[in-house]
This record gives C-alpha cells, sequence and structure tokens, in this order.
C-alpha cells in the first residue's frame, strides 16, 4: 500500500510538471510562403490642402451632477441674515465643522433652528436643500 501511494504521488508530480512545459511552448514560426512575398512598393505621400486641416471643436463635456447626501449633528453656529449654519459632527475618531449655505427653499425652517439643535439636513453641493430638527 506505501508502495502505491509513493507512485501515486510521483505520478502526480510528473504530470503537473508537464503542464508548465506545455505553458512555456515558443510560437511557431511563420510559413516560408508568407515570407516569400514581396512588399507593396510605397504611395509617394500626397500633401494635405490647408483647408482639409481645420482643428476640430473639442467636444463639451456635460459638468457632473452635484452630489446629493444626508448629514447630522449639532448645530454650533446660525446667521439667518446671510443663510449660513454651521454644524458640528461628532465621530468615533474625528470632530469637524461645516459651515454650509441655505437654499431659498430651506431658509423657511432656519427660523426655528437654534444653536445647540441636533439637525439632520439634506446637503447638495454645499447648499443645503432640506432641514429638519430633532431635537
Amino acid at each position: 500500500m506505501r508502495k502505491l501511494t509513493i507512485v501515486l504521488i510521483g505520478l502526480i508530480f510528473a504530470i503537473s510538471l508537464t503542464g508548465l512545459a506545455f505553458a512555456q511552448e515558443k510560437p511557431k514560426p511563420a510559413k516560408p510562403a508568407e515570407a516569400a512575398k514581396p512588399a507593396a512598393p510605397a504611395k509617394p505621400a500626397v500633401p494635405a490642402k490647408p483647408e482639409a486641416a481645420k482643428p476640430e471643436a473639442p467636444k463639451k463635456e456635460a459638468p457632473p451632477k452635484p452630489v446629493v447626501y444626508r448629514m447630522g449633528g449639532i448645530v454650533s453656529a446660525v446667521d439667518v441674515a446671510a443663510q449660513k449654519i454651521t454644524i458640528k459632527q461628532d465621530a468615533v475618531k474625528k470632530q469637524k465643522k461645516v459651515t454650509l449655505s441655505v437654499s431659498k427653499k430651506a431658509a423657511k425652517d432656519l427660523a426655528g433652528i437654534n444653536a445647540g439643535d441636533v439637525v439632520n439636513v439634506w446637503v447638495t453641493g454645499k447648499t443645503i436643500t432640506s432641514i429638519t430638527r430633532i431635537y
């Protein structure tokens, strides 16, 4: 039984090496009939007309859509006249303050917001489009 196991392991090893040999096979050379064909004579270059050499106008790509996301935090400052609000976010390892402008649509909800309130806001680009007071 032991001899049979050794023979099988040796056979598997030999088969695995032949797979590597096939992977490293070199490509076959081109047929001699194709190599004996004469190359076509080169055509003389025709000068381009100045009228045909107009540069193409670059295509304008559409501007990317603004990013819309929700964020929440504690209001640290409200400026109703300038329609700006500063929100402080606390995370486990990171704290940040963000000052955002408020859109005309969301400005009507800005009157009920005071410093220290917890809010959820929907932001498009750097403008608040919707603001909700949590508590």
